[in-house]
């Protein structure tokens, strides 16, 4: 069964409002806003909603085409990631082998904090690089890359 479809604006704002506390702290920790989620959405391609079987909210992605051969690839979740992880860790990687066809290669920088994400980030591929103060605080993030080529 599929759960997850194409992203919108309202579907950015449901996601925020359910956010694991790990990845407000995330975003909060690049010096964003929190209003940031939702206009991700509008500024991505492949944006997409995550869901359950009951429709509830799992999470919300897309890629920021950086080059014709680059994104900076992102996802927020919420806390079912944790309730629903097979579930949730199949519909994701349904969705990048998807996106993987259009990139060669695909990165972004994740807070250090958020074991959750970094268990996800194996299980679809991707490798953590170095270490990157980041934000105001210069807090730890992980730069993660995943090559598609």
């Amino acid at each position: 069964m599929k759960y997850h479809r194409p992203a919108s604006y309202k579907d950015g704002l449901l996601v925020l409002n359910h956010l694991r506390p790990e990845d407000k702290a995330e975003v909060e920790g690049m010096g964003l806003q929190m209003i940031h989620v939702p206009f991700g959405v509008l500024a991505s391609e492949h944006a997409t909603y995550f869901y359950d079987e009951h429709g509830a909210p799992a999470g919300i992605a897309g890629v920021v085409r950086l080059s014709p051969t680059e994104g900076q690839i992102w996802m927020l979740c919420t806390p079912l990631i944790t309730t629903k992880p097979i579930t949730f860790v199949r519909q994701a990687k349904a969705w990048l082998r998807e996106v993987e066809l259009e990139y060669e290669l695909l990165w972004n920088l994740a807070d250090a904090r958020n074991y959750v994400h970094h268990k996800l980030l194996k299980h679809l591929g991707f490798k953590a690089l170095r270490t990157v103060p980041t934000g105001p605080e210069a807090l730890p993030y992980y730069e993660i890359v995943k090559l598609c080529a």
